[in-house]
């Protein structure tokens, strides 16, 4: 497979620092520290799914906010939940749905519904990272007159000099909000990865056995370099280019969201124009023609202030969406609800925009989602403020920050967006500024070979938007002696194990996680059509020609979609914060 990588070159980046110092020691006192388990607030949903489940227990630990440095800070607390094998246990098996920043407390539960093998033979561990969830918050603090104080664009697509100076502005006091506490400095993937081998020092395993995706790729890849005696069997899914800086990877995005958008969605719709009312187009260039002018009829209202929503609104929720095949009809409605609100000006989408918008699809792509779940999409919280100080949240950028050497010079990525946007005009502006270039901290850096670790299994979609196919491959090249690597060939979904279209990819990952049998080489799968769709098309991209028929003996394992679990992974979609303009 010869494979062009399209990203910008990481020479432009400063030189990356040295590793991190030796594996930190657990001191005992975190080992013998007091647990208070309780039933999980979810249990009960998943012994009603499965009631041969076993019950999920709940607890939140004390860990150190510096691995290095235990005695120099708080302590923090880690949100974990546990079950116990119901048979013969085989091992600790824990996971990441991704971000960074995702919240993965009832992922490694809510996988095993759909593989009940998991419930009988592992002992099951699932947890928020640090700063997220029910973890330690990360708390990005700042305050209403810095936030009323920033300039503002109309349209972030719009490259010109009142966009570049809102979003170095908007960089700069991310960066400063997330640095106000003594944490923001540890909020990175590798005390993460000290924080997984104290949680299995503490349930008492000698191995761990892990499914990442996407981000949780990132993860599992710092925690095999860091204690490759300590890797089980690690299934890693919807690979990020692990073996190189953060920044390699959020570069690949803007043309790797465009060419899902180009290559898959729009031909999508255009094959469903007749089960959507209004018709959109019925061919890839006339439903951007008309996404073009639904965004174009937006940003009018918005300069003439009569609504508050911004034209790129309608793309990021359009990018957060479409890493999931299911999530086209979802997407679909976000351009439908913006038609209808040029079609009625108000101040924000309003419920009737979204009715009447759900009521142009034909029941048959209605059942892939529901009515209140699209009203719930639309709902705004407003930011809490207290003695004038406002938390923006917890801005999963953090990891990113603190993980890799970033570029200081906010005009190099400017001029970065520019150059992407002219050459892909739907997500090119998507990274924008970081607040990275800001990070006050140095980064808490690895340099990855895997020496010593056993393979893995490396499993990624040939269209993938969120992690570019072309990034995985590098990495896979990096470490090839430690991987095999299962593609899927013309497919886009981000996320293909147990939650994946291809039956030929469930396969292989059972064999793996339940006995331990690697494929004997990279092997590319097939997959399954799209929504609604009669058969898969073809998409032009790096496998073309390469893809092998399904084996003759394959049995499907796939089960029916688990929604808990789709939206484990739908809050797990990392955009670039473009919403402090309010």
């Amino acid at each position: 497979m010869a494979l062009t990588v399209l990203a910008t070159p990481s020479a432009a980046l400063p030189d990356r620092p040295p590793a991190e110092p030796k594996n930190p020691v657990i001191p005992q006192r975190y080992l013998d520290q007091p647990i208070q388990w309780a039933p999980c607030s979810f249990d009960e949903r998943i012994k009603r799914s499965n009631p041969q489940a076993p019950t999920t227990n709940c607890a939140t630990v004390k860990v150190p906010m510096d691995w290095h440095n235990p005695d120099a800070h708080p302590d923090i607390t880690v949100a974990i939940a546990h079950s116990k094998a119901t048979g013969p246990v085989r091992g600790l098996l824990t996971s990441n749905p991704g971000g960074p920043g995702g919240a993965g407390l009832e992922l490694t539960s809510n996988l095993a519904l759909s593989r009940p093998q998991m419930f009988q033979d592992f002992d099951l561990l699932a947890f928020d990272p640090r700063g997220f969830g029910k973890s330690e918050a990360l708390r990005c603090l700042t305050t209403q007159e810095e936030l009323d104080a920033l300039p503002t664009t109309p349209d972030y697509r719009v490259r010109n000099e009142q966009t570049h100076r809102t979003e170095i502005a908007e960089a700069q006091l991310q960066a400063k909000a997330c640095a106000a506490t003594e944490f923001g400095r540890f909020v990175s993937s590798q005390q993460t990865v000290y924080d997984m081998d104290f949680l299995r020092a503490l349930l008492g395993h000698r191995l761990l056995n892990f499914i990442g995706y996407s981000y949780g790729t990132w993860l599992g890849g710092w925690y095999a370099d860091t204690y490759p005696q300590r890797v089980g069997r690690f299934v890693l899914d919807s690979n990020m280019d692990w073996t190189h800086t953060q920044w390699d990877n959020v570069n690949f995005d803007p043309w790797s969201y465009q060419r899902r958008f180009d290559t898959q969605f729009k031909p999508w719709i255009a094959r469903h124009a007749d089960q959507i009312t209004g018709n959109l187009g019925t061919s890839a260039h006339q439903v951007q023609r008309t996404y073009d002018s639904i965004r174009g009829r937006i940003a009018e209202l918005y300069k003439a202030g009569l609504t508050k929503v911004r034209p790129h609104d309608l793309d990021f929720n359009v990018l957060g969406v479409i890493g999931n095949n299911r999530r086209f009809i979802r997407a679909l409605i976000d351009i439908l609800v913006h038609d209808e609100l040029g079609k009625a000006p108000a101040a924000t989408v309003q419920v009737a925009h979204v009715e009447r918008a759900w009521g142009r699809l034909a029941p048959a792509l209605q059942a892939y989602d529901t009515l209140a779940d699209i009203k719930t999409r639309y709902d705004v919280d407003a930011t809490a403020a207290a003695d004038g100080v406002v938390n923006i949240g917890a801005i999963s950028t953090t990891v990113r920050c603190n993980d890799t050497a970033w570029n200081k010079d906010p005009r190099y990525y400017t001029r970065e967006a520019d150059r992407m946007t002219r050459q892909n005009p739907w997500a090119g502006y998507l990274n924008g500024v970081p607040m990275c270039a800001f990070w006050p901290y140095p980064p808490q850096d690895r340099n990855l070979d895997l020496k010593g670790a056993p393979r893995m299994l490396l499993v990624h979609s040939e269209i993938d938007p969120q992690t570019a196919y072309e990034g995985a491959w590098r990495t896979y090249k990096d470490i090839a002696h430690a991987a095999r690597l299962v593609s899927v060939d013309d497919e886009g979904k981000h996320g293909q194990y147990i939650s994946g279209p291809s039956t030929c990819v469930q396969q292989f990952g059972d064999r793996f996680l339940f006995n331990g049998e690697l494929p004997g080489r990279n092997e590319i799968c097939g997959t399954a059509p799209l929504p609604e769709d009669g058969s898969v098309y073809e998409v032009k991209g790096p496998l073309d020609g390469k893809a092998v028929p399904l084996p003759r003996s394959l049995l499907s394992s796939a089960a029916e979609p688990n929604p808990a679990l789709q939206e484990i992974f739908d809050r797990t979609v990392e955009l670039p914060v473009k919403a402090l303009n309010r």
